[in-house]
């Protein structure tokens, strides 16, 4: 059984493995890239001489070149003095494309607009990686072969332990390639167990499993509540004509930009210290503000409040100290996954991780090249699963497709590639015997 899942299913499998650390460490190696590209609209041209504008004010040059249906989703302030400040917005025909437009917050100079993605805020760069990485470009229904791939690593990688455990003792002659994929796998088991890990709770049908069973256990990521009472009479304000607002003329929804400046101001006071923040900002007055730290590097600073701007008061609050620890845990592990916890070590980490797990799996072909053909390893392949469904009692079947059916709740995309895998075997084995009748006088 170990066999049959290590080596012979391993050899139709691992292709999607290896194009999902291939794709990982080309988003793993790019953020430098990314910002060199991109260097003259995330930055400013010179240090200021003076202080900055108000936030107010640069989310007011955002608006004089947004597009007519354009509403603003989120502003992150310049988190240093180098740095350009982010006004992003969606346009109704494309309400899942994020633009941002870069402001000078010591000139209020428009440095340019880019398509953003994410808490990270990856730019186009990263953007179509990250898109290659987890749907090799193919839409929603491309994601299945992310999620195949982490499916089937962890168990390829403990099945791998379990093969060599078992066999550790025996003396028998190693080929160079053997001993380089046994070596590999040693090493870096754990980064295998956690790329498949963390994979799947971001995966599409697998993560939403996971995320159901967290919910069982009232695991949940907590999440602000930005609904106001109803019944709340919103207060007139007496300097509303001293508010920086949007002019009749603008078909964009008016904000009391002023806003900005104050729920600032209201961060700083109730404890919020990261230097990168993001506010959301909310036109519905049965909603309210919301102003997040964003700063996802050991230790992350991910609090966030929910503001009633009319009357500045504090709705809800989210601390990360008190997040349940399968909620840390995931938190972590996605920051981790994307290489942005420890900064250049933890690129470091995935560069490493990626370009070890890609040799393994070369060696591992590389073995297998040298004493098997694709359809000699079909039809071992077919044998072997004949065999393990024959000679199993009727209880050992029944353990058997029950432990297949609970895996497969959990891993819908692992059942079905291996229902799909025992088709195409059955197939081939119909045809071997088809034609072995005809050859038979």
């Amino acid at each position: 059984m170990l066999h049959l899942c290590h080596y012979s299913l391993a050899i139709f499998l691992a292709p999607f493995i290896f194009v999902a650390a291939f794709t990982g460490v080309l988003y793993g190696a790019t953020p430098q890239l990314e910002q060199m590209i991109y260097q003259k609209i995330l930055y400013v041209d010179q240090l200021p001489k003076h202080t900055a504008y108000p936030l107010s004010q640069q989310v007011y040059a955002a608006y004089q070149v947004l597009p007519h249906d354009a509403v603003i989703t989120s502003v992150r302030p310049a988190p240093s003095v180098r740095d350009t400040t982010r006004v992003v917005y969606v346009q109704e025909q494309h309400p899942d494309k994020n633009i941002a437009i870069f402001v000078n917050p010591n000139t209020l100079a428009i440095q340019g607009q880019l398509q953003v993605y994410g808490t990270s805020g990856v730019l186009p760069l990263r953007l179509f990686l990250d898109q290659l990485h987890r749907s090799l470009l193919l839409g929603e229904w491309g994601r299945s072969y992310s999620e195949l791939a982490a499916s089937w690593l962890g168990i390829f990688a403990m099945t791998g332990i379990m093969v060599w455990w078992l066999s550790r003792h025996k003396k028998q002659p190693q080929s160079h390639n053997r001993f380089w994929h046994k070596t590999i796998g040693l090493a870096i088991l754990p980064m295998l167990l956690f790329f498949s890990l963390t994979g799947l709770t971001w995966s599409k049908w697998a993560g939403a499993n996971i995320a159901q069973i967290r919910h069982w256990f009232n695991q949940n990521t907590p999440s602000l509540n930005l609904q106001l009472n109803s019944s709340i009479q919103k207060k007139s304000d007496p300097h509303a004509e001293h508010h920086l607002q949007m002019t009749p003329q603008h078909q964009h929804p008016i904000l009391d930009l002023s806003a900005f400046d104050n729920i600032i101001y209201i961060a700083r006071q109730q404890g919020l210290q990261a230097q990168a923040l993001q506010i959301k900002p909310s036109n519905n007055l049965q909603k309210a503000w919301s102003i997040e730290e964003i700063n996802h590097r050991w230790p992350i600073q991910i609090d966030a409040l929910a503001v009633d701007m009319s009357t500045q008061q504090i709705t809800d609050r989210l601390s990360f100290a008190s997040f349940p620890w399968s909620a840390k845990l995931t938190r972590w592990g996605v920051d981790l996954h994307i290489g942005v916890l420890f900064g250049w070590i933890n690129q470091l980490f995935l560069l490493v991780g990626g370009l070890l797990m890609m040799l393994l799996i070369f060696m591992a072909y590389r073995m297998w090249w040298q004493h098997a053909r694709p359809l000699q390893t079909l039809f071992t392949l077919q044998k072997q699963l004949g065999h393990i469904y024959l000679s199993a009692s009727k209880k050992q079947r029944l353990i058997l497709f029950s432990i297949l059916f609970l895996i497969g709740i959990l891993l819908p995309i692992w059942l079905v590639s291996l229902i799909l895998i025992n088709g195409c075997v059955g197939i081939i084995a119909y045809l071997r015997s088809k034609n072995s009748h005809k050859k038979c006088p």
